[in-house]
């Protein structure tokens, strides 16, 4: 289970990654935001999460390393 400054501050984080995607013109997946709730639900930590994403990715779109 998360603290809740841990959890606000993650929040705050993929607050700012969703708005930094939308600024590129990119939409985040549904990847991403089914790794964010696990993430702050606490199933899962911030780098398992990190790991999950890249490699989706990774498969998705070859040129991403």
């Amino acid at each position: 289970m998360l603290q809740p400054d841990e959890k606000e501050k993650l929040e705050r984080g993929f607050a700012e990654a969703e708005a930094s995607l939308r600024l590129e013109g990119l939409k985040p997946t549904e990847n991403f935001f089914a790794v964010k709730a696990r993430i702050l639900a606490g199933e899962i930590t911030f780098e398992q999460g990190k790991e999950e994403i890249l490699a989706y990715h990774q498969v998705k779109v070859p040129a991403v390393a």
